[in-house]
């Protein structure tokens, strides 16, 4: 069990949960990479070209495309659904599909620069590299656990009239709290395990001395958000039979924008 002492703070949560300038930054050293290897291409075999110019180009886009995607999502605001169990809010799992995509390109780096090596057999340390991408590929492919065929197309926090539900992407069934057992989050644990952060968010109840604790990958909104949810159905028992209702995705959307 985690000492509480030992917890971050929400704030400290929604720090690393925004990744937008560390994408950028990592499409500006690529994108500086594959210019500064393209002006020098000509004392290089057409091999070293791909391999210094076309993936971090890649690398670039990828980056970019991550960076875009997150600042479009904070400016669009959060993305209500209504269903039959309440406001459904579903995750954000685009980033997956993009390292899934870097993932295949690497791997496919070491036929590719055999084939360029047939084209232009003067560089056997191409080879090396180029293989080297590919076995780079296959250990990202390996060892990340969150590839989109293994993550659920389940809400990731669904707000229903009776019951909080947290679905973590690689769970199979939610977890539900009932809201009469108070459910408040606690603080977070925030590691790397194998180059990949994990966010595991404790959330306390009034029945029970241990904390349950979910993995929020994906998560949809800023922890502040689901906070000041989670703390105004507890507070407020009769708001929560709006959640049910068309009119469920006007009353959390107050709740945010509120002073």
């Amino acid at each position: 069990m985690v000492d509480h002492h030992n917890l971050r703070s929400v704030s400290d949560a929604d720090e690393r949960l925004s990744k937008a300038r560390a994408n950028f930054f990592i499409t500006a050293v690529c994108a500086i990479c594959a210019i500064f290897f393209f002006c020098i291409r000509s004392f290089f075999p057409i091999a070293y070209t791909f391999l210094f110019v076309a993936v971090p180009i890649l690398l670039a886009l990828s980056s970019l495309t991550l960076g875009i995607a997150e600042i479009l999502q904070q400016r669009r605001g959060v993305l209500i659904r209504v269903e039959s169990e309440g406001i459904a809010l579903y995750p954000f799992i685009f980033p997956f599909y993009v390292s899934s995509i870097n993932s295949v390109f690497f791997l496919s780096c070491g036929p590719i620069t055999l084939l360029l090596f047939l084209i232009q057999p003067n560089s056997v340390m191409s080879l090396i590299l180029g293989f080297s991408y590919s076995f780079l590929g296959y250990t990202m492919f390996k060892m990340t656990e969150y590839r989109p065929s293994r993550i659920h197309r389940s809400p990731l926090i669904t707000l229903g009239p009776e019951q909080l539900a947290i679905h973590p992407l690689l769970h199979d069934n939610p977890t539900r709290i009932r809201w009469d057992r108070n459910p408040q989050i606690e603080g977070f644990e925030l590691f790397i395990v194998a180059n990949e952060p994990h966010q595991l968010m404790h959330v306390s109840t009034r029945d029970s001395e241990d904390a349950l604790v979910f993995d929020m990958k994906g998560m949809p909104i800023c922890y502040w958000q689901l906070a000041r949810l989670i703390n105004h159905f507890v507070a407020h028992p009769e708001d929560r039979a709006t959640l049910g209702t068309p009119q469920g995705p006007q009353l959390v959307t107050d709740i945010l924008t509120a002073g």
